[in-house]
């Protein structure tokens, strides 16, 4: 995971290195400290192990230039845990299913938290904390139950990729006036492309509705 972000926080940097040389891209000294300020904000977890330095033209006030080094001495050791089991004798495909398990459940608290918004609760009473809690329980059932559908074809896909690839189909609802101050109403909804055709393939086949 920390790979990744770092990956992601070192792609956004290249991004603005690379828009320095073309045209219509941010190159203003203020407008790049301001980006990367943006950028140090949503990765801040990991921009505090880097150095951002900056090459500038005075006299023209642009940056021409962004270089970043990772700062080694600010990181800190891999955490490490271990699973352990009352079982004295477990075989090998096991203590893997085990392990899976264990895995499966940490994504669902990610998955309460982060893709259904669970956490933060901005709410201060308890009569509207608890509906959102259990909402979002409620909400999750209906995820792990589309995940596991579609985990039995071989996509094992997390929640927020498959909400990614379904906002690919879209659904436009047109009104318009009519005679005698009436309304017509007509939905119209964009063809699915390929991913979202597999979805929805297996989710029929699973339920029947083939």
């Amino acid at each position: 995971m920390d790979r990744k972000i770092n990956g992601r926080f070192e792609q956004r940097l290249s991004y603005l290195n690379e828009g320095l040389s073309m045209a219509r891209m941010t190159k203003k000294i203020t407008a790049v400290h301001e980006s990367v300020g943006r950028l140090k904000d949503q990765y801040s977890k990991v921009a505090k192990l880097y150095k951002v330095e900056y090459e500038q033209h005075v006299d023209k006030g642009v940056i021409t230039k962004i270089k970043w080094t990772r700062q080694r001495d600010k990181e800190k050791p891999a955490g490490e845990y271990f699973l352990r089991y009352s079982g004295k004798s477990l075989a090998e495909d096991h203590i893997w299913g085990f392990y899976n398990l264990t895995r499966e459940v940490e994504s669902s608290f990610r998955c309460l938290k982060t893709d259904l918004n669970i956490r933060p609760i901005h709410h201060q009473l308890d009569r509207y904390i608890e509906p959102h809690i259990r909402l979002g329980v409620i909400a999750y059932q209906v995820v792990n139950y589309i995940r596991q559908t579609l985990k039995q074809n071989a996509i094992g896909h997390s929640w927020g990729v498959i909400a990614e690839k379904m906002k690919k189909q879209r659904c436009t609802l047109i009104s318009m006036e009519a005679k005698g101050n009436k309304r017509i109403y007509t939905k119209l909804c964009t063809r699915p492309n390929v991913e979202v055709k597999k979805y929805k393939t297996h989710w029929r086949s699973k339920n029947g509705l083939m």
